[in-house]
C-alpha cells in the first residue's frame, strides 16, 4: 500500500486574461507564425506526496519541495522569475512563511533553472552535480564560487559529486548522482527514502518524450541510470519525472527505459542500412509513442541526433533549448 495518499490540489496563480483556444499549446524553438505572443495564464497543479512533501507542475515540467526541520528544500525551480514567484505562492500557502534554504538543481537546462534566481536572492543556497554547477550558476548570472565566504560558512554553491544527505530523520533527502552521463552530464536525483518519493529529474520522462539533444548526452549512461532506478535501491511509491506524470516507480522507469531502447535500437537499425539521415521524419517513426506529449515537436530531432550517434557523428546538440507555450 501506498505510504500515503492524497487528492491533487489545483492552484489557479497570475491569471490576467482568460486562457484563449491555444492556452495548452506548446512549440519547440520558434514559434509559428502569428503566435507571437505568450499565454498569460499560468496554471499550477500541486500534489501532496507524503506529509511536509510537494510536487507542482508549473507549466511543463514539474518540480517538488520538502519541509525540512525550519527551512524548505527545494527540487527544481521552474523556467522564469513568474513561474518562480508562482510556485512561492503555493508553497507559501501549503507550508507557511518557513525559509527557504536549498534550491537543488537536477540539471542545467533553462526550463528547470533560472527560476532559481528568486529563491537564491532571498538566501537560499544552490545544489548542483559538480559536472554542470559551474554552467548553472553561469546561466543564473552570477559568480561560480564553492569555497564558504567567511570562516565557518556555508558555499553559495554546493558541489555534489556522488552524493550528499541533507536532513535527518523525517523527510532526510538523498541526492544522487548515479554515476553516468545520462539526460546531460551532471544529473541528480533526489530520494527521500523514509517517504517512498523519487525526485528523477529529466532522467525519466513518464509519457512525454524527453529532450535527447544535450550535448553531454549519452544513450548507454541513461539507460545504466534508469536501470539503477528500477533497483530495490530506490524502493518508492511516487516517481516524480521531470515531465510528463507522476507515477509508480517501476511504471515510469519502464516507460523511460522502452523509449530509451526503441529510439536507439530503431536509429542503430537504419544507420546500419545506409539510409540517408535527411529522412528521419519517415524513418524516426515510433507509433507506440505517438499519442504522448512532445511527440511531434521532440522525437523526430531525438533520432536525428540518434542517427549521428550511430554513425559515430559528433554534434553539437543544442544545450539551450526550451519548449516555450503559446
Amino acid at each position: 500500500m501506498p505510504r500515503f495518499l492524497a487528492a491533487a490540489a489545483l492552484s489557479l496563480a497570475a491569471i490576467t486574461h482568460a486562457p484563449s483556444a491555444t492556452a495548452q499549446s506548446w512549440y519547440m524553438g520558434t514559434p509559428p507564425a502569428g503566435k507571437e505572443k505568450p499565454d498569460t495564464t499560468l496554471l499550477i497543479s500541486v500534489r501532496p506526496l507524503a506529509p511536509g512533501v510537494f510536487a507542482a507542475k508549473v507549466r511543463y515540467g514539474w518540480v517538488g519541495w520538502i519541509e525540512q526541520g525550519d527551512g524548505i528544500t527545494l527540487v527544481d525551480a521552474t523556467m522564469d522569475d513568474r513561474a518562480a514567484a508562482a510556485l512561492e505562492d503555493s508553497i507559501r500557502a501549503r507550508s507557511g512563511s518557513k525559509p527557504i534554504r536549498y534550491v537543488i538543481m537536477t540539471h542545467a537546462h533553462d526550463d528547470h533553472v533560472l527560476g532559481a534566481k528568486r529563491f537564491l536572492a532571498q538566501g537560499a543556497k544552490l545544489i548542483a552535480q559538480a559536472n554542470v554547477s559551474a554552467a548553472i550558476d553561469s546561466a543564473l548570472g552570477r559568480d561560480h564560487v564553492i569555497v564558504p565566504q567567511v570562516k565557518g560558512g556555508e558555499a553559495p554553491t554546493i558541489d555534489v559529486k556522488s552524493s550528499l544527505n541533507l536532513g535527518k530523520g523525517d523527510r532526510a533527502a538523498q541526492i544522487i548522482h548515479l554515476g553516468h552521463r545520462a539526460h546531460t552530464k551532471g544529473d541528480l536525483v533526489v530520494y527521500l527514502p523514509k517517504e517512498g518519493v523519487l525526485f528523477a529529474g529529466d532522467i525519466v520522462s513518464y509519457r512525454s518524450v524527453p529532450w535527447m539533444l544535450d550535448p553531454g548526452m549519452s544513450v548507454s549512461g541513461w539507460q545504466a541510470s534508469v536501470d539503477s532506478l528500477l533497483t530495490a535501491r530506490f524502493d518508492a511509491d511516487s516517481l516524480v519525472p521531470g515531465h510528463g506524470q507522476i507515477g509508480a516507480r517501476v511504471l515510469a522507469a519502464g516507460w523511460m527505459k522502452r523509449y530509451l531502447y526503441d529510439s536507439w535500437d530503431k536509429a542503430k537499425t537504419v544507420a546500419s542500412w545506409g539510409t540517408k539521415e535527411l529522412g528521419f521524419k519517415d524513418w524516426g517513426y515510433l507509433g507506440a509513442y505517438e499519442d504522448v506529449e512532445f511527440y511531434t515537436e521532440t522525437h523526430f530531432m531525438n533520432m536525428r541526433r540518434l542517427y549521428n550517434e550511430a554513425k559515430g557523428i559528433k554534434t553539437p546538440g543544442r544545450p539551450r533549448a526550451r519548449a516555450l507555450k503559446y
